[in-house]
């Protein structure tokens, strides 16, 4: 049961009606009249980080990134991009009629990516039949119809009142009776506790599913096969790794972190691999190689296909393009659509409250929770943004848009053991290829004036356009 004192704490319970089968089924419910907007929040984030530092994956990184080929062995190459992927950015003019002047300019270059973008979509049913054969189902029925979605609240805070929001210290003080009882000291959020294995969306007032909670695979040696030995092995590389001490502490929390992938921003002039020390590199090695890993970073990327269908085909296009131009970068998991990952080592991971801003505005990240800890005592994730204090328990996994969201945990006790292993794409990704694999200097310095003035406006309501891309109940519905 949650506990006492929070807003709506019975509107959670759901009843299944049965079939004469046993079978359960039952309409989408919502667990509050709280409404929340995905696409009022990514603009709110791009907002609040307009004017921020350029920050990128480079400030967990042991070394700055670099453009030069990733000497990380155990990394697969990108073999799912197909050979029809177009890999150019040379003009389009030897198709145009000879009756009239070649396209220049913006004309000229939307055309270029339009190509680029359509070459992509035709590789796109290949692709998901390459890397998703396991992770990426077809919608079935009971996959979706006994949920209760999670209906979110939203309030968008000034920056003055977010401050309140913020955690003295390096780790999380915020605990459950700040958010209920008497002396609570946040006021309307709903305890969301945990259901089982199922899925579990969360929904804005346009029905949208910008969240989901994927829980775990369906399978009772889960824990045994995939869980346990990335605990143990989470332990090991604590033990091992190389991770100079004011770098434990950092603007998520004080534990060590591990990244492994590819990046884009904080003065790069191309996308390059993350480069780590020669004893972290052997560490990643290992972690990314291990079956328990792979299998996390498949179940992640299956819960992303299946909820979010229209976003995801949008990161398989625009990686396609990138990859297919840089065949010597890859994802740090073949099954995997995400291009960087972070171990974070604990032993004690509780997150303070943060937004992402170098991941793509309107992108998803995946957070998966390992350890051994209560879940109802501690560990919990905090959608501050959305009201809503979620149990986490180890083995779970959750997708959120980190950058819109502001989010953090509920501590442990310092007896428990909490790590947690989290997957995403840097935004630099997808405005490099944007920007027809320029930086924004470069390619805000090939506009005209009145041409870059107008990219600029373009910026929000793309980001908008972007947060339309989350699919709908009524989407998931028909996909059945």
């Amino acid at each position: 049961m949650p506990p006492p004192g929070f807003d709506d704490p019975d509107t959670d319970a759901f009843l299944f009606r049965t079939t004469r089968t046993s079978r359960t089924f039952s309409e989408w419910q919502r667990i509050s009249t709280h409404t929340f907007d995905i696409a009022a929040a990514v603009v709110h984030s791009l907002q609040l980080s307009t004017g921020r530092p350029d920050e990128d994956l480079s400030e967990l990184d042991s070394g700055p990134p670099l453009s030069a080929i990733s000497t990380v062995s155990s990394l697969s190459p990108l073999t799912w991009v197909p050979a029809t992927a177009s890999t150019s950015t040379a003009s389009t003019s030897s198709a145009t009629p000879s009756v009239s002047t070649a396209p220049t300019g913006r004309q000229a270059r939307d055309k270029a990516r339009s190509k680029r973008k359509r070459n992509a979509q035709r590789a796109t049913t290949k692709l998901k039949t390459d890397i998703l054969l396991d992770a990426r189902p077809r919608h079935p029925r009971h996959f979706t119809k006994p949920l209760s979605p999670i209906q979110a609240s939203f309030e968008i805070r000034k920056e003055e009142e977010e401050a309140g929001m913020v955690e003295d210290g390096v780790a999380p003080t915020h605990r459950l009776p700040d958010f209920s009882g008497p002396q609570r000291r946040f006021q309307g959020f709903q305890y969301i506790p945990y259901r089982g294995l199922t899925s579990r969306p969360i929904v804005d007032t346009a029905q949208k599913v910008c969240a989901v909670f994927g829980g775990m695979p369906d399978d009772p040696n889960f824990m045994r096969d995939a869980h346990d030995p990335a605990v143990a092995a989470m332990e090991a590389a604590l033990r091992d790794c190389c991770v100079l001490e004011e770098r434990c502490s950092h603007r998520r929390g004080n534990f060590p972190q591990l990244t492994e992938g590819d990046s884009m921003g904080g003065g790069q002039k191309c996308p390059g691999a993350l480069v780590n020390g020669v004893e972290n590199t052997r560490i990643l090695n290992h972690l990314t190689a291990l079956p328990a890993f792979i299998r996390l970073a498949g179940f992640a990327t299956g819960v992303f296909a299946n909820w979010a269908l229209r976003l995801f085909d949008f990161y398989v296009i625009y990686m396609t393009l990138l990859y297919a131009r840089y065949t010597h970068l890859c994802r740090p998991f073949k099954n995997g659509i995400f291009s960087a990952c972070t171990f974070n080592l604990g032993p004690h991971t509780c997150a303070l409250g943060h937004r992402d801003f170098a991941n793509l505005a309107f992108g998803l990240c995946a957070i998966t929770a390992l350890g051994d800890f209560d879940y109802k005592t501690g560990g919990h994730l905090v959608l501050w943004d959305c009201k809503l204090v979620i149990e986490f328990p180890p083995g779970c996994t959750i997708l959120i848009p980190s950058a819109a969201i502001y989010h953090s945990n509920i501590p442990i006790s310092r007896k428990e053991h909490r790590y947690s292993f989290t997957q995403y794409t840097a935004g630099g990704l997808f405005r490099w290829v944007e920007h027809d694999f320029k930086t924004e200097e470069e390619y805000f310095a090939s506009l005209s004036a009145e041409q870059a003035e107008e990219e600029k406006e373009l910026g929000l309501a793309w980001a908008e356009a972007g947060a339309g891309l989350y699919s709908t109940i009524d989407e998931l519905r028909a996909a059945n």
